[in-house]
């Protein structure tokens, strides 16, 4: 396995905001496009560091290296950023967690689950546009440095795996990590507020600077009636419900209230539906079957294909194995088909659903449909097996 010694990256974490400054106040950027940082002795031995993990992230197997996925988030980076966009380096990292990430040297991270849990086009455009805000206002390398004095030279923690993967170190470290990668709440409340201007200024809805915040909430409190382990999110953002508010009453009082003919046309609902299988498929091995579930519903009631969407109501059922969820993915699976244009899996899986329940008829008919829509696929030895099996 992989380890990387890296200086932490950003993540998105919220303190208890003040109160808002005020509406008609405008931030400003601290350092231009195009910015260098000084090559004294401090700031050469962090660069050095960060561009260690930058090498070490784009070698990593959890790179997405999918063009369109790429380019689209590229797209609204370069929106949102404008003449900064040459200063980025963008990577999408293949993780079913809620996170986008800067160093203070321009490697930007956007993991897949954040694409998952946006609505609109303008909700990861909000996430864009704070991740950039901390940059500009040098919050990133005043926490670089923060961290650094505190730490050997070289030894700067071992969090690279924790940071690229989310996989937790052992307590006290996740701990550590947690408390290493929170910004002030001035920096919080300037990254908030600069984003949403940013935001704006690239005619992203600016409404959806806090929106993201409450979809988010939703789905921890859907965690937290499951009894599910907190997320990384509710870890690093113990006030978020104070912040969401506090950011609608400052972008209403700027902005004005929401206008949702203003902001109708939005291309994220299309990208959701062509990059769906590739999305979902690592939540559902997550195994945390409350989060799983808001997404579905959230997914349906945005338009999401709902063939798609019900293949993965059979997957999560078809995991979760409690009683009486065999029929339940069953139900989920037939409704898939019934929808039109299916996953070739929901054939597989209601074959393999029918023969554990000996409806063997049933299932060599999905079985065979399956392989008719996936004749290359990396498992039709073993589904021709069953097959033949039936036949004799």
């Amino acid at each position: 396995m992989l380890r990387l010694r890296v200086i932490p990256a950003v993540v998105l974490t919220a303190l208890p905001l003040a109160l808002p400054v005020a509406a008609q106040e405008v931030l400003e950027h601290k350092i231009p496009p195009g910015y260098q940082p000084e090559q004294n002795h401090d700031e050469k031995g962090l660069w050095l560091e960060v561009e260690e993990y930058e090498k070490a992230v784009r070698e990593s197997a959890l790179l997405v290296e999918d063009p369109e996925i790429n380019n689209y988030v590229d797209s609204i980076v370069c929106r949102v950023a404008g003449d900064y966009c040459r200063d980025f380096r963008v990577y999408v990292i293949r993780n079913p967690g809620f996170n986008a990430s800067m160093t203070p040297t321009g490697m930007m991270q956007v993991w897949t689950g954040l694409l998952l849990r946006a609505q609109t086009s303008d909700e990861v455009a909000a996430v864009i546009g704070h991740e950039i805000a901390h940059y500009t206002r040098l919050h990133s390398l005043e926490r670089l440095r923060s961290v650094r004095k505190g730490m050997a030279a070289g030894t700067l923690f071992d969090l690279g795996l924790t940071i690229l993967t989310g996989v937790q170190s052992p307590f006290g470290q996740a701990a550590a990590m947690l408390n290493l990668l929170s910004f002030s709440r001035a920096q919080e409340q300037e990254a908030d507020l600069l984003g949403a201007q940013m935001v704006a200024e690239a005619a992203y809805d600016p409404h959806a600077t806090y929106r993201i915040w409450e979809n988010l909430l939703a789905e921890e409190e859907a965690a937290v009636v499951k009894r599910e382990e907190p997320g990384l999110f509710s870890q690093t953002h113990p006030d978020a419900e104070v912040r969401a508010n506090q950011l609608e009453d400052w972008v209403a009082a700027r902005y004005g209230p929401p206008d949702a003919e203003l902001w109708a046309s939005d291309r994220h609902l299309e990208f959701l539906n062509r990059n769906y299988m590739t999305l979902m498929e690592d939540q559902i091995d997550t195994n945390r079957f409350g989060r799983t579930q808001a997404l579905l519903e959230r997914h349906s009631a945005i338009g999401v294909e709902p063939a798609l969407v019900h293949f993965f109501y059979g997957e999560m059922f078809r995991q979760r194995a409690q009683e009486g969820d065999d029929q339940r993915a069953i139900d989920a699976y037939r409704h898939s088909i019934e929808d039109g244009q299916p996953p070739p899996g929901s054939y597989k899986n209601l074959g393999y659903l029918y023969l554990k329940s000996g409806e063997n008829g049933l299932a060599q008919e999905n079985f065979r449909r399956y392989l008719e829509l996936a004749p290359d696929a990396s498992d039709r030895a073993m589904i021709e097996f069953y097959l033949e099996e039936d036949d004799t």
